[in-house]
């Protein structure tokens, strides 16, 4: 991972700036639900499961952001993000920011890395979103990023 905690704003101010997010974050706590679920909604092109679209407290807040949590795990990585909690995330955790941050980041990377792969084919877009890969493709985007993760450090 990236040291700092104004290297972490400048990724996750890069990944909103490539996912055309009109949101921009000034410290690592700025990343709060809305960030991450329109992170999740950008790159992968649908909405988050068991949202609640209008959140009233902190608690709705922290369920949004663990439905995020649990669909990355569950529906495309296909792994264990028990160490990443929306509780967390919605308290300021640095650590779990961080954590989160750079699944979206290597995600985003793996993605456009596949799309310029694939870019002598046809392309089909949905909504003007990222490519939809099978979840073969998507589970090896945990791979990359652990894979990639150690050249950060």
């Amino acid at each position: 991972m990236a040291g700092s905690e104004a290297e972490w704003v400048t990724i996750a101010n890069s990944l909103l700036f490539k996912c055309h997010i009109h949101l921009r974050i000034h410290e690592l706590q700025d990343c709060d639900a809305n960030v991450f679920i329109a992170l999740y909604q950008s790159i992968l092109g649908e909405k988050v499961p068991d949202l609640i679209a209008i959140p009233r407290s902190q608690e709705d807040d922290a369920h949004n952001v663990q439905a995020v949590i649990d669909s990355l795990a569950l529906d495309y990585l296909q792994v264990s993000l028990s160490h990443i909690t929306g509780e967390n995330i919605v308290k300021g955790d640095k650590e779990s920011i961080k954590n989160l941050l750079e699944i979206f980041d290597g995600l985003l990377e793996y993605l456009t890395e596949r799309i310029s792969e694939t870019s002598h084919e046809k392309s089909k877009f949905k909504n003007g979103n990222l490519l939809w890969f099978t979840f073969y493709d998507i589970s090896l985007i945990f791979l990359y990023i652990f894979l990639h993760r150690k050249q950060i450090h």
